[in-house]
């Protein structure tokens, strides 16, 4: 989704006249070590109007990609840009944990802050860590319902004690890596099949950030895919993919649909695009 700020000027009485004070007097805040997250976004702003929403991933912007760059340099490069806010693409990072409460009806972590809420504290072992959650996430929302401040959140939370709570949650504490062992193959399975469920619901968002509005390039795409993965043959997927996205802009897709290909698959120049 590429959202551009400038457009709600008019509608925005306090709009700055510069990007110097880029995200803070647009209404948003920034977070993470590369990339870069939309941490929380204030009501009423500019961002907040142009529909930004907290736990968006920061992709590009004024079409330059900085989907892997940490805030500082997104910011720094906000800041050079001539149009005053400058246009954003963004990919929401929201997942969805539903967390069975123990014995005790307790989910066992605890949030701090507002706008952002910190997990502040989660044990891998409670019913929130069996979940996923981790302490340095983000809750952004509590039984699909957006929250910003703590006392809020907090009482939400406690109002779902005893049944199952969701939460929409920006992944960005540190999360240990499993083998595939004896004892941890179950663990790694399923760790790799969320991952691919991940990756695909990425891609889908790409495609419909890129391919939104044209249904049969769309179509086109999907056939090829899905003939890929029945028959497997890379060259003819490299050899069909130019004709099915023949602009640019739809070939900004070939460095998702690359994650999809096996790396023992081919050799470097059977596959649909060299790593740029």
């Amino acid at each position: 989704m590429s959202i551009d700020l400038t457009a709600l000027a008019p509608a925005v009485l306090s709009m700055p006249s510069s990007n110097q004070a880029w995200p803070d007097e647009f209404g948003f805040q920034l977070g993470g070590s590369g990339p870069s997250y939309i941490l929380s976004v204030e009501e009423g702003s500019s961002a907040h109007l142009a529909g930004l929403q907290a736990g968006d991933q920061v992709l590009e912007l004024e079409g330059h990609n900085v989907s892997t760059l940490a805030p500082q340099a997104v910011v720094a490069i906000a800041q050079t840009q001539k149009n005053v806010p400058p246009s954003i693409g963004v990919v929401s990072r929201i997942q969805q944990m539903d967390i069975i409460p123990g014995p005790d009806g307790r989910f066992g972590f605890t949030i701090v802050g507002d706008c952002p809420l910190l997990v502040e504290d989660c044990s891998p072992c409670s019913p929130a860590g069996r979940a996923g959650l981790r302490a340095g996430d983000y809750v952004v929302e509590v039984d699909g319902v957006p929250v910003r401040q703590h006392e809020a959140a907090a009482a939400m939370i406690k109002a779902s004690q005893g049944r199952t709570l969701r939460l929409g949650v920006l992944c960005l504490g540190p999360r240990q890596k499993h083998g595939v062992g004896a004892e941890d193959g179950q663990t790694g399975a399923e760790g790799a099949r969320l991952d691919r469920k991940h990756k695909a619901l990425e891609f889908n968002a790409r495609v419909d950030q890129i391919l939104g509005e044209e249904p049969e390039v769309k179509e086109k795409l999907f056939t090829a895919l899905k003939q890929y993965a029945a028959e497997k043959r890379v060259e003819w997927l490299a050899s069909v993919l130019p004709d099915v996205l023949a602009t640019d802009e739809h070939r900004q897709l070939i460095s998702s649909i690359r994650i999809f290909i096996p790396r023992s698959t081919g050799s470097a120049s059977t596959r649909p695009c060299p790593r740029t």
